[in-house]
């Protein structure tokens, strides 16, 4: 049995293990309706209701600073983890002034269900950044976000990881760019950002510091990031883009 097939016997387990608890009643109800939102919003784009260089043009020239490296990484809308990142890059509030599709669903009204209008506005409260996992809570599917750079902690739930990853103080340490939902107060849920690494990465956290360094906006620090955790060889992923 290979690692990946490991993975999925543990995470099967677990899952038996934890769907009758509310909160992951709760989580699995809300990543459902995040993924069927998602879905709908890239039809929107792909059939041109959303039309990015219209988008752009409406955009003052001293904003495109923000948007400078979006040509470091070449997406491939064949490869489902660029996906990923094109869609965090056009959905969510990225760069100020551009309207995100997600601003566009909300002022159009686009949805009338209340649950999706709640998750649409959850969306666009959103918070994405870098952080390091430094704890985890497999009986409770919980992982501890703390963020490299204001050092605030967030529970997430991510079923996955915390079956998966122990945290140890002798490291390596896991760090994880990722765009975060509020599920309600203090709990949040991942949106997919396939953006991981360790602190065994050298080139990784050299590129750290520089962004502590020079502010890296948060458009350039993920498609930067991603880069780095495409050729990220210290250990082994197996991401679920779903619930």
């Amino acid at each position: 049995m290979n690692y990946e097939d490991q993975m999925n016997v543990l995470y099967n387990f677990s899952m038996l293990m934890l769907r009758n608890k509310p909160h992951i009643k709760k989580y699995n109800k809300l990543r459902k309706l995040h993924s069927e939102i998602i879905d709908n919003m890239l039809d929107y784009i792909q059939v041109g209701k959303y039309d990015i260089n219209k988008k752009l043009k409406e955009v003052s020239s001293d904003k495109f600073g923000e948007l400078k490296d979006v040509q470091m990484v070449n997406l491939d809308l064949d490869d489902p983890d660029d996906i990923t990142i094109f869609t965090d890059l056009l959905v969510y509030n990225n760069v100020p002034k551009l309207k995100s599709v997600t601003d566009e669903y909300i002022e159009k009204n686009r949805f009338r269900n209340k649950e999706k209008v709640e998750m649409l506005n959850a969306m666009k409260n959103s918070y994405v950044s870098l952080f390091k996992v430094v704890k985890t809570d497999e009986n409770n599917a919980y992982v501890y976000y703390e963020d490299v750079f204001t050092k605030k902690i967030y529970k997430v739930i991510d079923i996955s990881l915390s079956i998966s990853y122990k945290v140890s103080s002798k490291g390596p340490f896991i760090y994880i760019f990722n765009r975060i939902i509020p599920i309600d107060k203090d709990t949040y849920f991942g949106t997919g950002i396939h953006c991981m690494l360790t602190s065994e990465n050298k080139e990784f956290m050299k590129y750290v510091n520089k962004c502590k360094k020079e502010k890296t906006n948060k458009v350039s620090m993920c498609l930067g990031l991603y880069k780095l955790s495409k050729k990220e060889r210290t250990f082994k992923i197996v991401y679920r883009s779903k619930y």
